[in-house]
């Protein structure tokens, strides 16, 4: 099996769940793609859909306020963007809907898009595109989380078991499933010994333990390990969804009426006095959550969205964290080695999950019909290859430069 193992600095925050759910400001990006549901002034409630996507999925208020105007900030990839802007009223007034015990799948689908459910292990693609199909036959929960310092799968899966279940009971009756698995990595005996007394009466729902590997929470390493198949774009192919356990957790919410207005956020790293996983009202700028971690232990950091293998560097904390960010990463601010000259040892290909040549890309990043013939689309981004890289060469960037131009 292709895969590396890392040092997972996950201890200090496995057992940590803090809430800040009082911000003074929620912010929500707009741009082109986007039809604003609200006009400036406008008093808005908890749950009040604000926001229509490109997708005709919703983004919702997640404090009951007032709409008080738009601003430029740095959304989470670092990119300056428009907010509106919503002052909390802190009355929590909300407009939450009671849905029916029974739903059709057509109506569970179309829960899903009006409660703006996406895919919170970092992707953030609209659910409920996963979910409007009569070919699933296995579900797979991917509670794996593989990169280093972030558990708020694990500590939202520990602690919202039981939701979490009955939102998979609650699949199952509507799509009459063959089975479902809950994936977890091995060494995690207090979440084995939590889930498998609840699963005891469900005979479909089985959890299996997977190899403590990264990126072993890729889509196609989980279906290779859990089912032995593979596919070539999507697991539906395979009569497969797969979702992270977050996800499930939120469509937990969505069936009694709550959409997507909070989540967990891991904030860890070497750099930060209290690593913890914070529950948060989407929309809140990260900054506002420094007391909660008790602040930097450095003053001069490097902040990461996502994890440390596949995120994103960000200039200034004073950014907002959109619904489908799970982590930030905190770390002391050292020297980068500059890189040398390729050895050509083939660590990059022989470590690359997907079997492509990093050192190729970068090559030849400047022939588009050569980079198209590497095959560089079928690139994750999970960074393995700049990781053992001996030459210090940021394989990864060249790599998402090179799909960008055959795009």
């Amino acid at each position: 099996m292709i895969g590396i193992k890392l040092d997972k600095h996950k201890k200090e925050t496995m057992n940590e769940l803090t809430n800040y759910l009082k911000p003074k400001y929620v912010y929500f990006k707009i741009d082109g793609n986007n039809e604003l549901l609200i006009k400036e002034n406008d008093k808005v409630k908890m749950g009040e859909k604000i926001i229509k996507t490109k997708f005709d999925s919703f983004i919702h208020s997640s404090v009951s306020g007032k709409f008080i105007g738009i601003e430029e900030h740095i959304d989470y990839k670092n990119n300056k963007a428009k907010f509106i802007k919503i002052e909390n009223d802190f009355k929590e007034t909300n407009c939450f809907n009671e849905i029916p015990k029974k739903l059709t799948k057509d109506e569970f689908v179309n829960l899903l898009k009006d409660s703006g459910i996406v895919g919170l292990g970092g992707a953030g693609f609209p659910t409920y595109i996963k979910y409007d199909t009569d070919q699933v036959k296995t579900l797979i929960i991917n509670g794996v989380e593989c990169e280093p310092y972030i558990t708020s799968d694990h500590i939202t899966l520990f602690n919202k078991a039981k939701e979490i279940i009955k939102a998979l009971n609650t699949i199952d009756k509507i799509y009459n499933l063959d089975e479902i698995f809950i994936a977890i990595k091995t060494g995690n005996p207090n979440l084995k010994e939590k889930i498998i007394p609840l699963i005891s009466k469900y005979p479909k729902i089985k959890l299996v333990e997977l190899p403590n590997l990264y990126p072993m929470g890729w889509e196609k390493s989980l279906v290779r390990c859990i089912k032995h198949t593979d596919y070539k774009k999507l697991p539906i192919e395979k009569n497969i969804i797969v979702s992270n356990a977050s996800t499930i957790y939120s469509i937990f919410e969505a069936l009694v009426g709550i959409p997507l207005i909070e989540k967990v956020i891991t904030v860890s790293g070497n750099a930060v006095n209290k690593p913890t996983n914070i529950r948060i009202k989407v929309g809140t700028m990260f900054n506002d959550l420094l007391d909660t971690f008790k602040g930097y232990s450095e003053e001069d950091v490097v902040l990461i969205s996502g994890g440390p293998m596949m995120g994103e560097a960000i200039e200034s904390d004073e950014f907002i964290i959109p619904n489908n960010l799970n982590s930030v990463v905190v770390l002391k601010n050292t020297k980068v080695l500059d890189p040398i000259t390729c050895l050509r040892c083939g660590k990059c290909a022989d470590h690359c999950p997907v079997k492509i040549c990093p050192v190729l890309v970068k090559d030849n990043i400047k022939d588009i019909d050569e980079l198209k013939r590497l095959d560089v689309n079928r690139c994750i981004e999970c960074g393995i290859c700049s990781f053992v890289c001996p030459s210090k060469i940021n394989l990864r960037e060249y790599l998402k430069q090179a799909k960008k131009k055959v795009k």
